[in-house]
């Protein structure tokens, strides 16, 4: 069901149409350089037990919060931040090795922030370090939503649900799709490059990467992504090479055939010029990790006094180490604007979710803190902005060895051009509330992904854009959530 289906509902919803100011040079060009990145927790990530919820509100606050995690439950201790300049003092121990493994330290306390209602887990010293800061802002219970709706609404049908919510797969899609109402949908980034094609002037190569992988997020209708090896661009090889070169020379009156030479030239082009490019513009990096490592590296279990498992899934470190260099790289070549996706799963806990996600979220910690002190160090900070996004929140109610699907969850927006604070309110967390659209604690979302998207891109410099970008922005009143400076 497209957009102008549920016009109906907007003038009830209070919606007004909107254009943010233009920001664009008088060439249609922009003479800055700077990039997003989409950091994508699949699987669902349990945002409650990520940033716990600790104010003394019965209803909004650890009370009902603890009462409904039951046995999963992360204890409301306070901690002492185990960072001294950004490095982790082990001299009494790892403080992430409780009890010979992480399922302890993943319970065992939060960091709180003054002013806050939520509080950091205590496996991510290094997120929290940036909430501190002032670098990271935290976005509470936002989702897919179309309009903004109650408990009531939704029931009734006076509002619309997003279509299969729950289900992975779709709600995946619609994250990526830039609206909540439709399945059927390119991507937004790859929508916003089919119209600014020419942003990046004749640069053969650098729009929307994916690292490791493709993404409905940069399916477009005129344009597509180029997808790169954590490790680097790989060459193509010589007898690849040598057999194209000796079918090009043949002449071929098919027009087919000979399109397809000619996507397999710029092929070979972008190869050719990309890894030239990895191997001569590549940074190295002079700052060290949390353990005093080099960036990017992921910590060895001797090093954290670690024995019966693995402290955390580095992963995520691999891959956003190649964003940095590719995003160095590009500011080096002359590219204005560029996107790049990055997906780090693992956080569909049904069960074991103490230890899984543990791992994940320790993990997410080293590798957000690792890229913004690579970031710093290129003097790219302020240039480059990471947001999280995931298929849907978790459960408020455990389901005794984890959680299930939902729907509304909190998500994090870190780099030196976000005004760190926390943005929105947690909504009640008893079970069966008026915030619950089951008994089981799916919380209804407060903030849609429209908001939490146009808020992030008017910072990049969507202008005119935006409508076709984000449809469903004009139902809701409040179009900037306010975490991006000017």
């Amino acid at each position: 069901m497209r957009r102008r289906s549920f016009l109906k509902y907007t003038a009830a919803a209070g919606a007004t149409s909107f254009v943010f100011p233009h920001t664009l040079c008088a060439e249609g060009k922009f003479d800055d350089y700077k990039a997003l990145v989409v950091l994508y927790q699949a699987g669902g990530n349990d945002s409650l037990n990520m940033f716990v919820p600790v104010s003394d509100d019965e209803k909004r606050g650890y009370a009902a919060y603890a009462a409904a995690r039951d046995a999963i439950r992360v204890s409301n201790k306070p901690l002492t931040l185990p960072l001294s300049d950004g490095q982790v003092d082990l001299s009494a121990g790892n403080p992430y090795n409780v009890d010979g493994d992480l399922k302890s330290a993943y319970l065992k306390g939060v960091y709180r922030h003054r002013g806050f209602d939520i509080a950091t887990n205590g496996l991510m010293p290094e997120i929290a370090h940036l909430i501190d800061s002032g670098e990271m802002a935290v976005v509470l219970n936002a989702g897919n939503l179309i309009m903004p709706s109650s408990k009531e609404e939704l029931s009734s049908k006076k509002r619309p649900k997003p279509p299969f919510l729950f289900a992975h797969n779709h709600q995946t899609k619609l994250m990526m799709n830039g609206e909540a109402a439709l399945l059927d949908y390119t991507g937004w980034a790859g929508r916003l490059f089919d119209t600014w094609r020419g942003v990046n002037g004749d640069a053969i190569y650098g729009m929307n990467i994916g690292i490791g992988r493709n993404a409905h997020l940069f399916y477009g209708n005129e344009t597509t992504p180029l997808i790169i090896k954590p490790s680097g661009p790989t060459a193509y090889k010589k007898i690849e090479r040598t057999i194209y070169d000796n079918r090009a020379s043949l002449s071929d009156t098919n027009h087919f055939s000979a399109l397809y030479r000619r996507l397999q030239k710029h092929s070979f082009a972008v190869e050719e010029r990309l890894v030239d490019d990895w191997n001569n513009l590549s940074p190295t990096f002079s700052g060290t990790n949390a353990y005093g490592g080099s960036l990017f590296e992921a910590p060895s279990n001797t090093l954290l006094q670690q024995e019966k498992t693995t402290l955390a899934d580095t992963s995520l470190l691999r891959d956003l180490s190649a964003v940095a260099r590719l995003a160095y790289i590009g500011k080096q070549i002359g590219l204005k604007r560029q996107i790049f996706f990055v997906q780090d799963g693992g956080y569909d806990t049904h069960s074991n979710q103490i230890e899984q996600h543990a791992r994940k979220l320790r993990g997410l910690s080293l590798g957000v803190g690792d890229f913004t002190k690579a970031l710093k160090e290129l003097g790219m900070f302020d240039e480059v902005t990471l947001l999280s996004v995931s298929d849907f929140g978790r459960s408020t109610g455990s389901n005794g060895d984890g959680t299930d699907h939902a729907w509304g969850g909190s998500y994090f927006v870190t780099g030196g051009a976000v005004r760190g604070g926390q943005y929105g309110d947690m909504p009640d967390l008893t079970l069966g509330s008026e915030d619950d659209l089951t008994k089981k604690g799916r919380l209804i979302p407060t903030v849609s992904m429209s908001q939490y998207y146009a808020t992030v891109l008017k910072w990049f410099g969507v202008d005119r854009e935006m409508r076709a970008l984000l449809p469903e922005l004009e139902n809701f009143e409040r179009k900037d959530l306010g975490f991006m400076k000017a």
